[in-house]
């Protein structure tokens, strides 16, 4: 079993210390070093934090069943949960990368063992303070659960042994014992992570007139529907309504298909149903219930609208504009078809469906699942990412999914990114395609991603500013504003550290590293150098649109600014190309990135 993921860990005690350590009985021991006490407190609050995610109690509750401290004896947490009448006794382990070992096994055993006696005098006091309770639910209790959370890299044979014989043991005469131990491991620990930010689903009950039922080979139903009733759900749900989409609404100002739609609820709503292709979505479960004033009702469970989210968008848009106009007499044909909306057969409808406002190849990135769990893991860190061609995704927090290809391209080793980025970007952003997959492959965290864009952001910002700066029509400024992308890879190597961490950078921390002398300003001098030299024959547009240009540009300046001009391992790497590289001078660019000195 794999330990917890650094990034992670990173999320999980910045939750614990925010919700849960506030809430937590005070430690008893104060004369410790603060550092100590500070440890004791996260370690604390992950029995909360397990408690509520496996009960569904408030983080309150869960941390006032908190009993951790020195001397506890093994139990950091007791709760009993009347509803199913079981008491449940905890010890965690918030540990980087150790097992759950024998030695932290024991203790808890003869706790457990202790309790069982009811033998208080040897516990600390926070589990005297609680004896009453805790008396009353081993008389009220039909079940006694030992669960074991931990955090690191799996629970060694002597633990689990020792653990087992405890269950099994006779001599307890325990009939209540629940005879496995409950272990809640790194895998549950970020699956409930990421489901903190994920989109509800959504159920509802929908109404459909004229409707009809396919069978075979999916159960189907389609029918008139009120569009009034899809904008109520818009309103109520928002974007969970659109989560398998493969954009959301695009705003009015982008698409003359929404202006269109605007226009004829405002001018003959009861056309619309003709005017419109209609509405498709997906969803888990169709159950059929009354017929009531000639619409047949029908329990909807999981639902996706995976196409016509301009439709019920701009309508949402247009009562919100038009409180005083009815759209009462607007219908239209609404699909809704049994099946897991990221299931295969979901993606293929959604791709099938789209088709009423043009669709972009990278539109498509939506439907890959990495992309949802890289939007799930970044809102942990307070940032919004946007995969999807949303409205409205600004501000310094908004990530976008083509800020997000560009940084990520400009730290690939492969000089050709550069180029793509250049002249082809929708190369980049086709989910089908290698370089995409080697762009947002599975080890790929939030917090990579977030801090690749901040610190490209960042570099991208000063290289724009030496464009400005640089002389009018000048050489100087041409090299800058077609070069960036050559610029930007070769500094974002520096960074490959920062980028790296599981913690998101500080941009004025990135700012103040880039502004040194000899960072950012000397490679834009060297770059500006090594143009002059290069661009005798062609101008920079076309220069920087030439792949086997930008390879030697981007080989010769990073050998100069990584300081490795005088590095013998070299001149041998640049005369090597083997028809198994991948691209070229592959080991020589491999090098040359291993070698960046970082930030």
């Amino acid at each position: 079993m794999a330990a917890l993921e650094p990034q992670y860990m990173t999320i999980l005690k910045k939750a614990l210390a925010e919700r849960f350590v506030p809430s937590l009985p005070p430690l008893l021991d104060t004369t410790k070093p603060a550092a100590e006490q500070q440890a004791k407190q996260l370690s604390r609050a992950f029995s909360a934090f397990v408690l509520h995610k496996l009960l569904d109690i408030t983080p309150q509750a869960a941390a006032a069943s908190v009993v951790d401290d020195f001397n506890d004896k093994g139990i950091d947490a007791i709760h009993y949960d009347a509803t199913t009448e079981t008491l449940y006794l905890l010890q965690t382990k918030l540990k980087e990368s150790e097992q759950f070992k024998q030695e932290d096994a024991l203790p808890f055993c003869e706790g457990i063992r202790l309790l069982l006696k009811q033998d208080f005098a040897a516990f600390n006091a926070n589990v005297q303070a609680r004896q009453a309770d805790i008396e009353s639910a081993l008389d009220s209790c039909s079940h006694i659960k030992l669960v074991v959370p931990y955090t690191g890299d799996g629970i060694s044979k002597t633990a689990s042994d020792a653990l087992q014989a405890l269950l099994d043991d006779e001599d307890l005469d325990e009939e209540r014992l629940v005879k496995q131990v409950a272990y809640y491991t790194a895998t549950e620990i970020t699956r409930d992570l990421l489901a903190e930010q994920a989109y509800a689903q959504v159920h509802a009950e929908i109404a459909l007139q004229k409707h009809e039922k396919v069978e075979h080979p999916r159960s189907t139903y389609y029918g008139v529907a009120r569009l009034g009733d899809l904008v109520t759900l818009h309103q109520t749900h928002g974007k969970a309504l659109y989560e398998r989409n493969i954009r959301y609404f695009l705003g009015s100002s982008k698409s003359d298909v929404n202006k269109a739609i605007k226009t004829t609820l405002h001018d003959a709503p009861g056309d619309f149903f003709y005017l419109n292709n209609g509405v498709t979505a997906v969803c888990d479960l169709i159950e059929p219930k009354a017929t009531k004033n000639g619409a047949k009702k029908f329990k909807v469970r999981g639902l996706s609208i995976i196409n016509g989210a301009q439709t019920v968008a701009s309508a949402a848009e247009f009562v919100r504009q038009y409180p005083g106009r009815s759209i009462d007499d607007a219908k239209v044909m609404l699909t809704l078809i049994k099946a897991p909306a990221d299931g295969p057969f979901g993606k293929r409808v959604t791709k099938a469906r789209n088709h009423q406002n043009p669709v972009q190849t990278a539109n498509f990135a939506s439907l890959d699942e990495k992309q949802e769990r890289l939007r799930q893991e970044i809102a942990h860190l307070r940032f919004e990412y946007h995969y999807r061609p949303e409205a409205l995704a600004t501000g310094p927090t908004a990530i976008t999914l083509d800020e997000a290809l560009r940084a990520l391209a400009s730290q690939q080793h492969d000089p050709r990114y550069a180029v793509w980025l250049k002249s082809e970007p929708a190369r980049l952003a086709n989910p089908d395609s290698a370089e995409y997959q080697a762009l947002f492959a599975n080890t790929l965290t939030g917090a990579a991603l977030v801090n690749a864009v901040l610190c490209h952001r960042a570099i991208r910002a000063l290289v724009v500013d030496y464009e400005l700066r640089a002389p009018a029509r000048s050489q100087e400024r041409l090299i800058y504003r077609h070069g960036i992308h050559v610029i930007t890879a070769v500094m974002m190597k520096r960074l490959r550290n920062r980028i790296g961490a599981a913690a998101v950078v500080d941009v004025a921390e990135i700012d103040a590293l880039l502004s040194q002398a000899d960072t950012l300003d000397q490679l834009r001098q060297h770059a500006f150098s090594l143009g002059q030299q290069r661009l005798t024959f062609e101008g920079p547009l076309a220069y920087f649109r030439n792949q086997s240009n930008v390879t030697a540009f981007l080989a010769d300046l990073m050998e100069t600014h990584f300081a490795l001009t005088a590095d013998p391992a070299i001149a041998p790497l640049r005369n090597i190309q083997t028809a198994a590289d991948v691209y070229p001078r592959k080991r020589l660019f491999d090098y040359l990135s291993s070698r960046a000195p970082q930030l």
